[in-house]
């Protein structure tokens, strides 16, 4: 053991936005989970809508946060991508109800208690996630912007 001591290699930058959706979809199965025991009432209420709608639901608004996560690690700012993770969330998680059941199921799952929540953790894990990245990742004020 002679020699100049071994650093660890760098971490991936695009590690901690992959992880926070990690955090995101299990976030949501318990939100989702504990709204539905709290409330007695199924997320998917709709006897014939099968069993993928949910997942489906779930999975457009993983991959709207993991999209807004990628583009505002550099931010100056975390609130800009909070309110696109909380609007594109919710919006895709309503489209995604309306391909998988139909134009019908839009309102109804509009006002249920569950995509709003998943919308709002959204936009927390966006700013949870911008709270907690490296410095290493931070750009100077003069180059960093939401809209590039």
């Amino acid at each position: 053991m002679t020699g100049a001591p071994q650093l660890p290699p760098a971490s991936n930058p695009a590690l901690l936005p992959v992880l926070a959706t990690v955090v995101y979809v299990a976030g949501v199965v318990a939100v989702w989970g504990g709204l539905s025991l709290l409330l007695d009432r199924d997320v998917v209420d709709y006897p014939d809508a099968g069993p993928l709608l949910g997942p489906a639901m779930a999975a457009t608004g993983a991959v709207v946060t993991l999209l807004v996560l990628l583009r505002t690690r550099r931010a100056r700012s975390p609130w800009p991508g909070a309110v696109v993770a909380v609007l594109g969330s919710g919006i895709g998680m309503l489209a995604a109800a309306g391909i998988g059941y139909g134009p019908v199921a839009v309102p109804h799952f509009l006002i249920s208690p569950f995509v709003p929540a998943a919308a709002v953790l959204s936009g927390v894990i966006v700013v949870g996630t911008w709270a907690l990245r490296p410095t290493s990742d931070r750009l100077p004020p003069a180059a960093e912007s939401f809209d590039r």
